[in-house]
């Protein structure tokens, strides 16, 4: 009869303990796993890396006379001028620094959607967010002579008889330009860096223009901006689609 009953504690004992580390290796395994997650989201904000649902871009600020939205066939921003247009620009709710890294794709829909990309965006007085005035038409001149400073990147612009540039302003000082044009209503890869002075403009992998700020304080930081302007008759549309921002 003791030997039974000290058997029976016995077996009674390894059950609990079995129980015990089972427990203890679960909580093991889900406190990993919560590790896991925030060194995974820690990762993602120290790289810089920002990726641009097409649902967000469509939100960005609209400026000028004709609409944005999105192409559910293509999943894509699709910006488009309107009648009397003299361009349409969308703008990022943030501002970037002073070396950042704009990657996308883009699809021209005519010969003359001329595409533009402005970084470093600011008012020239302040450095900070940019003074819209309320009667704002979406002229050029506003983001190029006036109180605006920024620097310019242009491609897809043959239809403005000029080929790939990048230029500051205001004043359109002229910083580099491509020896040729490259078009088509074709998607586009297309690569925007500025790092510190230097700028670069990628279109399908190469380098079609390069050059370095001569100010030596070069700009600010500021918001990145997408503009399209067409020709005379000629409203520009295109479709816009995996924007990423990577700040270095």
């Amino acid at each position: 009869m003791k030997k039974s009953l000290i058997l029976y504690m016995a077996l009674v004992f390894v059950i609990i303990s079995c129980s015990s580390e089972q427990d203890s290796s679960q909580k093991t395994t889900q406190i990993d796993s919560d590790s896991d997650k925030i060194s995974s989201s820690q990762t993602e904000i120290s790289s810089g890396r920002i990726n641009i649902a097409v649902e967000d871009l469509a939100k960005w600020q609209f400026l000028g006379i004709g609409s944005v939205g999105i192409d559910a066939a293509e999943h894509a921003v699709v910006l488009a001028e309107g009648e009397d247009s003299k361009g349409v620009t969308i703008v990022s709710p943030e501002s970037y620094g002073t070396h950042v890294t704009l990657t996308f794709k883009v699809k021209p829909l005519t010969y003359e959607s001329v595409n533009v990309v402005m970084l470093s965006v600011s008012d020239k007085d302040s450095g900070g967010d940019i003074k819209v005035p309320a009667a704002y038409d979406g002229n050029f001149n506003f983001w190029t002579q006036e109180n605006v400073q920024n620097y310019v990147f242009a491609f897809h612009n043959a239809a403005h008889d000029r080929t790939p540039f990048i230029q500051k302003s205001p004043g359109g000082l002229a910083i580099a330009s491509a020896p040729e044009n490259i078009t088509g209503e074709r998607w586009f890869d297309i690569e925007i860096a500025r790092h510190g002075k230097h700028l670069i403009m990628k279109i399908d992998g190469k380098t079609v223009v390069e050059g370095t700020d001569p100010d030596s304080a070069g700009l600010p930081g500021g918001k990145i901006c997408f503009r399209m302007r067409g020709t005379p008759g000629n409203a520009a549309k295109a479709l816009f689609r995996d924007v990423v921002i990577q700040q270095h």
